[in-house]
């Protein structure tokens, strides 16, 4: 279902916040640099690997890339308030696999 313009930038900068602060508190050890500027989060590891999460406005998703899964798109679930493949994986917990994965790594 889609919404308005206005209302798919709101929740979806929503989103990008939510995300930017979890990594961050994830961040124990300083090993993430994250940035969000104009509805676009990157994310980027000491070994140069780097998640780009992104709103699409021309079809209300948000864009995932990632070093480990490469480009997804997420569409906003309603029932689920979440935004999820549609296999039914969501952004926010598929994210933080993968960046908890990469930082095992680099310890």
């Amino acid at each position: 279902m889609a919404i308005s313009d206005t209302a798919f930038a709101a929740l979806s900068d929503v989103t990008l916040g939510r995300l930017a602060d979890s990594l961050e508190a994830l961040d124990e050890d300083g090993l993430l640099e994250v940035e969000l500027m104009a509805g676009t989060l990157t994310i980027e590891l000491a070994s140069g690997a780097q998640f780009v999460v992104n709103r699409h406005g021309p079809s209300q998703q948000i864009w995932l890339s990632s070093p480990l899964s490469g480009g997804l798109h997420f569409d906003y679930d309603e029932s689920e308030q979440a935004w999820v493949l549609k296999d039914g994986r969501r952004l926010d917990t598929l994210l933080k696999a993968e960046v908890e994965t990469l930082l095992a790594g680099e310890e």
